[in-house]
């Protein structure tokens, strides 16, 4: 079941904050808004948000006509790497069934347990700016302080004035300094699949859009 809506309460109760038992940890589900990508068996890709989750299926919004049956990998924000097959599709999402193993389960509850938790605590997201996924994702990725080392080819998950997060494969760790297409950036989050970065300075208003290109 959906979580309730949580009203704003009084500073000086006690949050009751969310936990899962053993039965739980089945099939809860959250509500979510966690931008990212997902390609399809014909290697297109797609910009998409997830709006619920659970430990074994997760609601995906995007334009993309995918067909019931089909094989998906995608790359999201937080959550980082999912595969699945879609279930159902709906007017403008579609259920994928997630493949996991029992070690990616378990991180996906410890996952959910903390932005369910978030929204619970009004915590922020830690995000200062709206975000938007460019039409044409690619990107390259080198380290600053390695300039004749070969790049690393990724994909563009979202983008914000401020930061970004990558989907991405390479030895890259929290505090690097490194270089996406042109645009100097420092690691601030690695997770599964990818990296999170922040921009050392915001990219201006005039050109932050889907066309935009770092």
């Amino acid at each position: 079941m959906p979580l309730p809506m949580i009203k704003p309460r009084d500073a000086s109760i006690p949050a009751r904050l969310f936990r899962m038992s053993d039965e739980q940890r089945q099939g809860p589900r959250v509500k979510l808004s966690i931008g990212g990508r997902f390609m399809r068996p014909d290697r297109s890709e797609h910009g998409a948000t997830i709006t619920e989750a659970s430990l074994r299926t997760m609601e995906i919004e995007s334009d993309a006509l995918v067909v019931t049956g089909e094989r998906i990998v995608g790359y999201f924000y937080t959550i980082g790497r999912i595969e699945g097959k879609v279930l159902r599709v709906k007017s403008r999402s579609f259920i994928l069934e997630l493949v996991t193993t029992l070690v990616k389960r378990d991180r996906l509850a410890s996952q959910l347990i903390w932005l369910a938790n978030r929204e619970i605590l009004n915590l922020p997201e830690d995000r200062r700016h709206d975000r938007v996924v460019p039409n044409d994702p690619r990107i390259s990725v080198r380290h600053k302080m390695s300039p004749h080392v070969e790049p690393v080819n990724g994909h563009l998950i979202d983008v914000s004035r401020s930061g970004a997060a990558l989907s991405i494969r390479g030895d890259f760790n929290k505090g690097d300094e490194i270089i996406i297409g042109t645009t100097p950036a420092r690691v601030v989050r690695v997770f599964d699949g990818g990296i999170a970065v922040e921009f050392h300075g915001s990219v201006p208003e005039a050109m932050f859009d889907v066309k935009m290109r770092l």
